[in-house]
């Protein structure tokens, strides 16, 4: 029995346009497993491993984006998403249940890159709408402390995600990811400023940043560091 399922296509991972699109899907969040959200985070802690340090931090701005519904610019993780799939090879996920009740990940791997395949899953949440897409985003967030292993450990560890809220996150939890950081231990108040400047230095119009996007990205910024440092 399928309980989700989510649809991407990608460029040949050797290929010099990389390139993402996004097919069907069906993510249901039914409590308690909420599924869909369990496969979208699952994608993303199967592959993430895969990422470099500047995809890592990325992805933790492009969680928060997605959460609070924002327009994405492009490329992300030096991926161009788009509408059409020709040229494109399809990958398909799922989360089934098996005889015995028991529930597994079903991956397909088709020669992308870890990168498509980890932002293939996150565009399939975009067109969720409100406290449901900040409901798979929670998971998402979760998976990021994911320390590795099999498959079937990585859904006992998602498993918990059932007793998470989908209401928006705490303020805390929120200002950490808009900063993309998992939290405050070990820093000091120099460094959440150091990547404050350095992340509003990114966005802003005359570092190249996009015009329509950088007044509100500033002013999360903004927010997120005074209730980081108060």
């Amino acid at each position: 029995m399928i309980l989700a399922e989510l649809e991407t296509f990608h460029s040949r991972a050797v290929a010099p346009t990389r390139r993402v699109a996004v097919g069907r899907c069906d993510l249901p969040l039914e409590p308690p497993m909420r599924p869909g959200a369990v496969l979208v985070a699952g994608v993303v802690g199967r592959y993430m491993e895969g990422l470099d340090d500047d995809s890592r931090d990325d992805l933790r701005l492009l969680i928060g984006q997605i959460a609070r519904g924002e327009r994405i610019r492009q490329p992300r993780l030096r991926h161009r998403l788009q509408e059409d799939r020709i040229g494109l090879t399809r990958s398909r996920h799922r989360l089934v249940r098996r005889s015995g009740g028991r529930s597994a990940f079903e991956f397909s791997d088709r020669g992308g890159s870890a990168a498509q395949y980890v932002l293939g899953a996150l565009y399939a949440a975009r067109p969720v709408s409100g406290p449901p897409r900040r409901a798979i985003m929670g998971a998402v967030r979760r998976v990021l402390d994911w320390p590795g292993g099999s498959d079937a450990e990585l859904l006992r560890f998602l498993d918990g995600f059932r007793a998470v809220s989908s209401e928006t996150p705490a303020p805390h939890s929120w200002a950490l990811g808009v900063l993309g950081l998992e939290s405050l231990e070990g820093l000091a108040a120099g460094d959440v400023q150091k990547r404050f400047r350095r992340l509003v230095a990114a966005v802003h119009p005359d570092t190249g940043g996009a015009d329509g996007e950088a007044g509100e990205r500033i002013s999360d910024l903004v927010e997120a560091r005074r209730i980081l440092l108060s």
